[in-house]
């Protein structure tokens, strides 16, 4: 029988957490981390950083900041103008079934070869393949073929007009073919982007370091080194922001805010987070192939308690399938209510009058007080009628084919980063045959789907996308939650301007 979580305070956890010993958290990274803040030198001790040098084995918001000092996209998304701007493009035209990129000239890659189409071209096919390792196939799956007339144009023929093919486009980063051609099997030792910053050394959970591109064709940056390490307890975060071992830390717990604010050398910089955070079902596992069991765990979780109790009141729960601030988002939707009687009516209507034993993955340290938050669940969904057995795994295991992308893991806490268009969460996990992490099907909002990639209107096209949230509203195939403040710690000498995308970008910041 799986194991029952009682519900626990925040008080109590916290003081579970404090009973761990100090030494035991943080002296290990202090101890043998010989990176101290300097003028020329950056320290980042962050929650999530590259588990592996294959470029395109991830995708995660945070991961994809730290690849993009090394290597570049065509595209990204401003979040100020809220439209897309070139960065290796220079501009592009959508002709039906053809989206034409035409490509800045004169920028080089770190080897000093000219970046042509035929990069572009291999970066694409590269990140296609999934048996390599690719976990950004999916961005690509409409994608017929990738021509290159000449060395500045690239041409993407779907098989049918794909509107919304500059999202997918976003964080698709370009490495160099020549490079690629000249290590084969040893590519991912040695790569090589036309980014602001160079490649150095990586150790996995260690030290993902990069030194400034003194070439860059977008100007040389203020900061020469750039260290990125793996920390994914909060306490040992917080000690070496305090203790100068750090420059910037990321997840700052809330009830922390006030304490650091006070600290001479250290601030505060935070932002409402474009991450959506949500219970993942995957329904080719039983129970929740029932539509009626989805829907008893909806009517289970109390999102707006998590908030108030969890996070200070920092954050916005979301009601329907995507935050307010979405492309597509309905406003006349209403997430379901904390109901634990409905929920057990709707057990008993499944076939479970008794109650049901499920598993609830997550992967600790990953998200802000992910820990506590799948406890505080568990708690609330024993209130209608499930036995929740928490399972913790470490990230690459519980994201990779292992875990979520294979399709391992029944149910699970996760968060989808920079979502800004309803198009990318309903196609990644909704859309029949797109993903193993749901395995969900629908052919109705598969039109739906279909529909809306095809329709360049922006309020027709909104209108198509509020359709498919009703049928997700109704079919329950995740449980949404909430957007969350991103909150981080910075020391009072670096100059940075926080981004709601979850990317430490270093070469906007200064050392005064």
């Amino acid at each position: 029988m799986a194991k029952k979580i009682p519900a626990s305070s925040r008080r109590d956890f916290l003081r579970r957490a404090a009973a761990l010993s100090v030494g035991a958290v943080v002296g290990p990274y202090i101890a043998r981390d010989a990176f101290a803040a300097s003028r020329d030198r950056i320290t980042i001790y962050h929650s999530s950083v590259a588990d592996s040098l294959h470029p395109y084995k991830h995708s995660s918001s945070p991961i994809y900041g730290q690849w993009q000092h090394i290597m570049e996209p065509l595209v990204e998304y401003d979040y100020k103008r809220k439209d897309y701007v070139g960065i290796l493009a220079e501009s592009w035209e959508f002709q039906g079934k053809r989206w034409v990129m035409h490509l800045k000239k004169g920028i080089k890659f770190h080897n000093g070869a000219p970046l042509t189409s035929k990069d572009v071209a291999f970066s694409i096919e590269r990140m296609r393949d999934e048996k390599g390792g690719s976990l950004q196939a999916s961005n690509f799956k409409d994608v017929t073929e990738v021509q290159t007339p000449d060395d500045h144009t690239v041409i993407f023929v779907t098989k049918q007009p794909l509107a919304v093919f500059l999202d997918r486009l976003e964080n698709r980063f370009i490495i160099s073919k020549l490079a690629a051609d000249k290590h084969g099997d040893q590519m991912d030792q040695n790569p090589i982007g036309t980014g602001p910053y160079k490649y150095v050394s990586y150790q996995r959970g260690g030290n993902f370091v990069f030194t400034r591109n003194d070439d860059y064709w977008g100007g040389k940056a203020n900061i020469k080194e750039i260290v990125f390490k793996k920390v994914t307890e909060d306490a040992a975060r917080l000690a070496a922001l305090e203790s100068g071992q750090a420059d910037l830390i990321n997840n700052i717990p809330v009830h922390e805010v006030a304490r650091l604010q006070r600290h001479p050398r250290v601030k505060i910089e935070k932002i409402e987070g474009l991450r959506m955070f949500f219970l993942a079902f995957n329904v080719a596992h039983k129970p929740f192939d029932n539509k009626l069991v989805r829907q008893a765990v909806n009517y289970s979780v109390d999102a707006p308690a998590i908030i108030k109790n969890i996070f200070d009141g920092i954050g916005y729960a979301i009601n329907g399938p995507v935050g307010a601030n979405v492309l597509g988002a309905d406003p006349k939707f209403k997430r379901y209510p904390y109901d634990p009687k409905k929920a057990k009516e709707l057990l008993a209507q499944a076939g479970y009058p008794n109650g049901c034993d499920i598993q609830l993955y997550y992967s600790a340290g990953r998200y802000p007080k992910d820990t506590e938050v799948c406890q505080v669940v568990a708690a609330q969904m024993v209130k209608g009628g499930f036995r929740v057995e928490l399972i913790s795994q470490e990230w690459a295991i519980f994201w990779e084919t292992s875990g979520v992308n294979g399709g391992k893991l029944p149910f699970y806490y996760i968060g989808r980063g920079s979502l800004t268009d309803a198009d990318t969460l309903y196609d990644q996990y909704f859309r029949t045959g797109t993903t193993k992490r749901s395995n969900y099907s629908n052919p109705e909002l598969d039109k739906l789907i279909e529909e809306q990639q095809k329709t360049p209107d922006f309020k027709k096209r909104t209108a198509i996308l509020q359709q498919a949230g009703k049928i997700i509203m109704d079919e329950a195939p995740f449980v949404p939650l909430y957007n969350l403040a991103d909150i981080y710690g910075v020391t009072k000498n670096v100059s940075w301007k926080v981004r709601p995308d979850e990317k430490v970008l270093a070469w906007d910041m200064k050392i005064t």
